[in-house]
């Protein structure tokens, strides 16, 4: 009666069948030896995978002491310093000047947005015509479908960006 759940738990049915009364717990028994092989397994368990972790966090703080070869690990699989490292200005408006040895490269988002007329002045798109502009007049619609002069401000941005054209 009462299922796997009763007997894992020790539980033993005090009434008949058809009462409805509470279980109640049988008295502790004597350790039998498959118990006590069992909570050496779980022992035992727990000390690997301690162990395990020591191991992992050993290798990932990358001390030369500990690696490879005292572990039996291959050196491709231990951490390595990066072999490049990341310019700290890589934002949008990143730095890109000229520097001795290194090519000025033209941003391609900036050569289809911007275009430079015979004169060295920046023309662009207007905005405000992508979206929600249902709401606009035909005539303020056709406005914005022009071009604009880029304004002088604006000027030494555009510039690092196209770097091989002649501004104004």
């Amino acid at each position: 009666q009462g299922g796997w759940a009763a007997t894992v738990l020790g539980i033993r049915s005090t009434a008949s069948a058809m009462s409805n009364e509470y279980a109640s717990f049988d008295e502790p028994k004597a350790a039998t030896s498959s118990s006590r092989f069992s909570s050496l397994f779980i022992i035992a368990s727990c000390v690997l995978n301690v162990i395990l972790v020591f191991g992992i966090v050993v290798m990932m703080r990358g001390d030369n002491e500990y690696q490879s070869t005292e572990l039996g690990i291959p050196m491709s699989m231990t951490m390595r310093a990066p072999m490049y490292t990341i310019p700290a200005s890589t934002g949008r408006y990143a730095d890109v000047s000229v520097d001795a040895g290194v090519k000025a490269k033209t941003r391609k988002a900036a050569a289809k947005r911007f275009k430079v007329t015979a004169t060295g002045k920046v023309k662009s798109k207007m905005a405000g015509k992508q979206h929600l502009n249902t709401k606009m007049s035909r005539k303020n619609k056709m406005r914005l479908g022009g071009k604009r002069i880029i304004e002088d401000a604006d000027i030494p941005n555009v510039q690092k960006c196209l770097p091989h054209q002649k501004l104004k």
